[in-house]
């Protein structure tokens, strides 16, 4: 038994694609169709993770249809995250979704022992990975009539980053206030902060199947720990499948309206900038070439090429980018 390889995710997300396994109805509850194959061998699985991906993907889903309804200016924020001038290369959701795909590509070619270290480090990277707590802190927050925030969770006073566990207790308490305490059920069963505990301290020691962490004494079976990290890469695959759909359902500039704190323009309106092929990638104002002489003040944010920023620059106008761009 292996948990949820390389394989099995291209397999599901490769099916995603083209809609047939996975489904949303119109009341935002996913299913996973397998058709005639079990549910505990689909592309090799592990069943705990085919059985938690559509189930978290319907847990997860609230948080973006709501902050989306609410405020779609302030939920393309928290889609993009930005957070003042960057060149390309700093954004962390992107490195940690190309991180779990080359990790989980050696654990296809590792066998015993190594292939253990690289579940448990995995389930690591994935829990510790501090840009999804921010991202659903966001939407979470737009949902509930707020706005994005560059940092969501600042450090202590003493400079350390908070706990994954302290995140996610914030982030119950906060989704609960929205209405919508299950969006936080995904992190809720995937953590434990004693495992989490023993693989960063390289506390615990392997015997067979069997893992076994010092402080506390435990020993985990094989199942209870495949079953943690699937929990744990369906979280993962479930947040990035849901930020890809609704970036790729901009399929050409549309204009919504500003958050009213955003200017000092009453009734100020933005276009969303998109990319040809991919979806949504920034926002912009939507200004007439005359409004714009006549003294409006301009805007632009989003993640963009070098090419695309300079295209952007030339023309004020512009707001459906060439496909391809790398």
């Amino acid at each position: 038994m292996s948990f949820c390889s390389r394989t099995s995710i291209a397999w599901l997300y490769s099916k995603w694609r083209n809609k047939v396994p996975l489904q949303r109805d119109d009341k935002g509850v996913w299913t996973l169709d397998t058709g005639d194959q079990d549910q505990a061998a689909v592309g090799g699985s592990h069943p705990s993770y085919v059985e938690a991906l559509p189930r978290y993907l319907t847990e997860l889903d609230p948080a973006f249809e709501h902050s989306r309804q609410v405020s779609e200016f302030n939920f393309l924020w928290s889609i993009f995250a930005i957070r003042g001038a960057q060149d390309a290369g700093w954004d962390p959701f992107e490195t940690t979704q190309r991180a779990i795909a080359a990790i989980l590509a050696m654990y296809e070619t590792a066998n015993g022992e190594a292939a253990q270290h690289l579940g448990l480090w995995l389930y690591g990277h994935i829990m510790e990975a501090s840009e999804p707590y921010e991202f659903l802190a966001n939407l979470i927050d737009v949902a509930n009539g707020g706005r994005f925030q560059s940092v969501r969770f600042p450090p202590n006073r003493g400079g350390a980053p908070l706990s994954p566990g302290v995140k996610i207790s914030r982030l119950e308490e906060q989704a609960t206030d929205a209405g919508m305490p299950s969006v936080v059920t995904p992190m809720k069963e995937a953590w434990n902060r004693d495992l989490r505990n023993s693989i960063f301290h390289a506390d615990y020691s392997l015997h067979g199947p069997d893992l076994r962490t010092m402080r506390p004494t435990k020993s985990y079976s094989l199942d209870e720990t495949l079953t943690l990290i699937n929990r744990a890469l369906a979280y993962q695959e479930a947040l990035s499948i849901l930020r890809k759909t609704h970036i790729e359902s901009y399929t050409e500039p549309i204009v919504i309206p500003c958050d009213p704190e955003f200017s000092g323009n009453p009734g100020e309106m933005a276009t969303v900038i998109v990319r040809e092929g991919f979806g949504a990638t920034g926002l912009k104002d939507a200004w007439t070439a005359e409004q714009l002489a006549a003294g409006c003040v301009p805007f632009r944010a989003g993640r963009f090429t070098y090419e695309e920023s300079r295209l952007l620059g030339a023309d004020p106008e512009l707001a459906l980018l060439p496909g391809a761009a790398s």
